[in-house]
Parts: structure tokens; sequence; C-alpha cells
């Protein structure tokens, strides 16, 4: 035995106080503390390789927290993005993370900010169910299911 004062008990109390800090610390994981309400993909014209998907993102903590990433198996390329104004014109610009302030809902919205899905592996119809994984400044993921919307002219200006 390694430790022959410690005995079985002190094993056994040690294991279980092992697991417990295991599982706080998964506990307190930003995917855990984070809602997503009602996120959706563009459909766009088979011809067309690139869409935007958009969210609402409930932060449940009392830290702010980042969106780092993205990924879906229906596109190779997945980027952070925001539609900014520049003298006059409408620029889209790849950000490096989403800012989700404490206690409040961040809104993914056409015009605004969103996640951009480059080279489209398949055509995407209304109505199809697209898995869509968000990365959190922890490391943490949360996989959603964001349907397919034909949303034309929804576009804010």
């Amino acid at each position: 035995m390694i430790f022959p004062s410690i005995g079985r008990t002190g094993i056994w109390a040690g294991a279980l106080l092992s697991c417990l800090c295991v599982t706080t610390a998964a506990a307190q994981r930003v995917a855990d503390h984070v809602a997503i309400n009602d996120p959706y993909i563009r459909a766009v014209p088979p011809v067309v390789k690139t869409t935007a998907a958009f969210m609402q993102i409930q932060n449940g903590t009392d830290s702010e927290r980042f969106v780092v990433d993205a990924a879906t198996p229906v596109a190779a390329a997945v980027e952070l993005h925001m539609h900014v104004h520049d003298d006059g014109v409408m620029r889209m610009r790849r950000i490096p993370h989403i800012h989700l302030p404490p206690q409040r809902t961040t809104s993914l919205e056409p015009g605004g900010l969103h996640i951009m899905l480059f080279d489209l592996q398949r055509n995407l119809q209304p109505g199809d169910q697209i898995p869509l994984t968000l990365e959190f400044d922890d490391g943490s993921t949360k996989t959603v299911t964001a349907v397919v919307r034909d949303v034309q002219g929804m576009m804010k200006p």
C-alpha cells in the first residue's frame, strides 16, 4: 500500500472528493449556462455556396463570456461576422468573437451579428434541420439544431 496510514476509508473519501471536484468543475462550463433560442439558417438558391446563421444567445452567468468559434458539417468554413456601415455602405466584417454580456441576450440577426457558412457542402432547403456547434471562451461547446428558413426581405438597412 502506498499510503498505509490513510486506510481504505481514506482512499474512498479521497476518490469521492475527486469526483465531486470534477463534477463541480464541469458544472461551471459556459455552455451549461447559455441558452440558444430560435436558431436558424437563411435559405439560399442552389448555386449560392454561402449563407448565414442567426439566433438569440442568452448568457445566464454573472460574467461576460464570448462565442469564439462555430462549426457545422454542411459548410467547409464557418466565421463569426458583423455588419458595419462604412461611408454609407453596409459591409460585412469577420470578428474574433461575439460578446455575451452577463445576464443578457445577444441577438444574431440579419444586418447585425451573424455566423457565416462558406462553401456549403449541399443545397439547404427550407425546413432542413442543421446541427450548428458554438464554442465558448472556456473551450466548452453547445450544439443546437438550426432550421433552414426563407428569410428573403428581412435584411435591416
